[in-house]
């Protein structure tokens, strides 16, 4: 194992610092180990402006809104934010002068001495490890990485043989797995659906993205799956002879009893799944069922993901991280009855076919985002004959107009379905905007 004073003197290239979060902490982590850090983004200093101000205290060299060929053939390694294509120009001329590339994440797994339970999913991975994460450290010495920003590597230097890291993993950062070979020792796949098709070339390439979770576990590793994951995992298991004990879990109405009879906040079976391998994990850890039930009953659903705000006497759900018609006909059909929905943004090259036929069903008042993704939801709406909805381009206006044409009690839904480039920063930045104009604005 490399120790962290290797890296003392050193010529570190970040590439990509992005607006998130997770560059600023790679940034952080190889200025106080001593190397010699430059950044480069191809965004301009006014884009990165945020992630600027929580770097100014320490010595960085930045090469903004560009690269320069030299930076990538003089480093001594180079760090990629996750969202950088492996076959990036830059990159390549890297490989060419045979400059080692990772990304927090292999990185994070080359060097760490922990126990890691990883976790992804095209749905759900930020709610279980949110809940696996706060079960283990009642007992345990635990850390929470990749959830809100935080990087992988800031927790390096803390950890011990006995700690134990909870790591949700996106697609993207399980691509670089490849560079190390490794894989987490407790791996969560909640479920596989349709994503990223804009930046994947195919859904198999995708779904190879999130396997890798298991690809390089070893015989005593654990991996739990949802169960409809069942085929999938056989067509992965044979093509990369996948070693680990496979664990499958789905939605119990027993499960979900217990966890509402003390006081469970989450909605939908999709919550009830997430509790159900959190549970399963947290009694793989020794802990007893009704600690483990009542830790679950008092953790709050996480910013953005079916997140519930009263106002109006009416009861509005943030779900802007819902970024894909999967996700949202699941947050739809979480509710026992109709509601109003606010949803549409910019496309990511999937199909909106099926979002189409829920709304047809559950949905009594739609409100429409302007984007690519909503032009192609409404083709799909045509063929449904359904052509009543409102339709905006300013998210205010949608919420005042959702308020105006509800009643008390309903459920208001901002579950987008999409990307959000056309009019947003990023998900993250829509979803502020609803809590703001639902805090500090009156409606009517």
């Amino acid at each position: 194992m490399i120790n962290l004073d290797y890296f003392k003197n050193k010529k570190v290239l970040i590439m990509g610092l992005g607006s998130h979060g997770g560059g600023v902490g790679v940034t952080k982590f190889f200025v106080k180990i001593g190397a010699n850090v430059i950044v480069t983004d191809l965004k301009t200093e006014k884009e990165l402006k945020k992630s600027l101000e929580k770097l100014k205290e320490y010595k960085i060299k930045y090469v903004l809104g560009r690269h320069k060929e030299e930076d990538f053939k003089n480093a001594d390694i180079i760090i990629k934010n996750p969202a950088v294509p492996r076959d990036s120009y830059f990159l390549r001329i890297a490989k060419k002068n045979k400059i080692p590339i990772h990304t927090d994440v292999s990185l994070y797994f080359l060097l760490s001495p922990a126990f890691t339970i990883g976790i992804t999913g095209t749905k759900g991975k930020s709610t279980t490890s949110n809940f696996i994460f706060n079960i283990l450290k009642k007992k345990y010495n635990c850390f929470l990485v990749g959830v809100a920003g935080k990087s992988f590597l800031e927790v390096l230097p803390k950890l011990k043989q006995k700690s134990i890291v909870v790591a949700e993993i996106s697609s993207w950062q399980l691509e670089s797995l490849i560079y190390v070979k490794k894989s987490p020792q407790i791996s969560v796949i909640t479920n596989i659906d349709k994503d990223h098709l804009n930046t994947y070339k195919s859904l198999l390439d995708y779904q190879k993205a999130k396997f890798n979770i298991a690809r390089w576990q070893k015989e005593d590793d654990f991996l739990f799956l949802n169960n409809n994951l069942k085929n999938l995992y056989k067509k992965f298991k044979k093509m990369w002879n996948i070693k680990s004990k496979v664990i499958f879990y789905k939605y119990s109405k027993y499960f979900e009893k217990e966890l509402k009879k003390e006081g469970f906040k989450f909605f939908g079976k999709g919550a009830v799944e997430n509790a159900k391998v959190s549970f399963l994990i947290g009694r793989k850890f020794g802990l007893e069922k009704k600690e483990i039930l009542k830790i679950l009953s008092k953790i709050k659903p996480l910013f953005g993901r079916l997140e519930p705000i009263e106002k109006f006497k009416k009861l509005w759900i943030n779900d802007t991280c819902s970024t894909n018609p999967y996700s949202t006909i699941n947050s739809i059909l979480a509710f026992n009855k109709k509601i109003v929905l606010i949803t549409g943004g910019t496309d990511k090259n999937l199909d909106f076919e099926n979002l189409a036929k829920v709304i047809q069903k559950r949905v009594k008042l739609l409100i429409l985002l302007k984007g690519s993704a909503t032009e192609k939801l409404k083709k799909e709406l045509k063929k449904l004959k359904i052509d009543e909805y409102f339709e905006t381009d300013n998210l205010k206006e949608a919420m005042i107009f959702a308020n105006q044409k509800s009643k008390p009690k309903d459920i208001i839904l901002f579950s987008p379905a999409a990307a959000s480039f056309e009019l947003f920063k990023d998900e993250f930045d829509r979803g502020r905007k609803f809590k703001k104009y639902l805090t500090t604005d009156k409606y009517g």
